[in-house]
């Protein structure tokens, strides 16, 4: 549900270039990624506060008022605050999930956390084909209101199955905190993040521009622009899988330097290859992509101690996200001038950079990170 919340405004955005124009409708996309990009080190900070469940039970509940709300408004400025603040509550989900269950499963880590993408993989699947059928048929204020309905049903489900966890004491908080003198433990963890920030540019401008991209750079109707924007997605349903427990025997820096290769060379591929064939690429581009979050969450939780791994997926997601903050208004500043190719081959080009940054970090073979 989380990833069909992310997903959402950008599905939508073509429709609401048509009714905002260009300018207003990037400053909503903007304003929702913003939030969403810069706010989990700050949820994965708060957590260690005020507990797991709140936060998870909150932030459905923000993110699904904030959409129902969207669609009874016409207000520009309104219309920015709301999709911030819808932001604001989709950026408490990933610091928490992924650390639960690093921790509830250490043996088989990347298997599990590469099916946890997968249960991602299902929203961004299914979400945009919904969401473009839904647009199609009623329009996007309504699509929006509707969509806001089974959010605030899972808040409620969150809320009375997962047990509170209690508040740690004074004492305890001060020894989860990362300490200054400690930095050079942590150095390998804060390279992989560096590395993950340049390789996720491929999937974040992909899942801000790529339904503008087919409809109004390759003059795709909605509801298959839509269908496409799925096909982003369906690999993951178990590529993630996949790829994490290959990593779990291989090692995960094999495995995420291979998938980068893949998604950028995919990536280059989308923008050459005719409408007929774009679902082809664009599967190939689904199955690197997730398994690359599959696979790097591993590696971050490897490389991190189990008192810091909130805060440390916080931050990590900050990073992967905040790619979005400059990508919305780059990507639509090069389609003028450039043409709407250009902003994806610039990505794909970049993307393979984060190689040299995986290939020195120092890691424990796959046995010793399984024992």
């Amino acid at each position: 549900m989380n990833h069909i919340y992310q997903l959402l405004p950008p599905v939508v955005l073509p429709v609401i270039t048509l009714e905002y124009g260009a300018f207003n409708a990037a400053l909503f996309l903007w304003s929702f990624l913003l939030s969403y990009s810069l706010l989990p080190a700050v949820s994965g900070y708060l957590s260690l506060y005020v507990g797991r469940r709140n936060l998870l039970t909150i932030g459905f509940i923000t993110t699904a008022l904030s959409f129902l709300a969207i669609g009874l408004t016409n207000n520009i400025v309104v219309l920015a605050i709301l999709f911030f603040v819808a932001g604001v509550g989709g950026s408490t989900y990933h610091p928490l999930g992924s650390p639960i269950l690093a921790e509830a499963y250490p043996l088989s880590r990347g298997k599990t956390l590469g099916l946890h993408q997968t249960g991602g993989a299902i929203g961004s699947f299914i979400g945009p084909f919904i969401t473009g059928f839904l647009v199609f048929g009623f329009g996007w204020r309504p699509t929006l209101m509707l969509l806001a309905i089974p959010g605030l049903i899972l808040a409620a489900t969150l809320w009375f199955s997962i047990s509170p966890k209690r508040q740690t004491e004074p004492i305890q908080q001060e020894k989860n905190r990362i300490k200054l003198t400690d930095l050079k433990m942590y150095t390998p963890a804060f390279v992989f993040m560096t590395a993950a920030f340049i390789y996720v540019l491929g999937q974040r401008g992909t899942d801000a521009f790529a339904n503008q991209y087919f409809t109004l750079g390759r003059g795709i109707e909605i509801v298959e622009a839509s269908l496409l924007f799925s096909m982003l997605k369906v690999a993951g349903l178990f590529s993630a899988p996949i790829c994490g427990r290959l990593s779990d025997k291989f090692g995960r820096k094999t495995v995420l330097i291979i998938l980068v290769i893949i998604e950028s060379f995919s990536l280059f591929a989308i923008t050459v290859s005719p409408t007929i064939l774009l679902a082809v690429p664009c599967i190939i581009f689904g199955f690197a992509s997730f398994g690359l979050l599959g696979v790097g969450e591993a590696l971050l939780a490897d490389l991190t101690p189990e008192k810091q791994r909130p805060v440390f997926f916080g931050i990590n997601q900050t990073l992967s996200f905040s790619p979005s903050v400059f990508l919305v208004p780059l990507l639509f500043g090069l389609a003028g001038p450039f043409g709407y190719n250009s902003g994806f081959l610039l990505l794909s080009a970049l993307m393979p950079l984060s190689i040299p940054l995986l290939l020195s970090i120092k890691t424990k073979s796959p046995q010793q990170q399984n024992s």
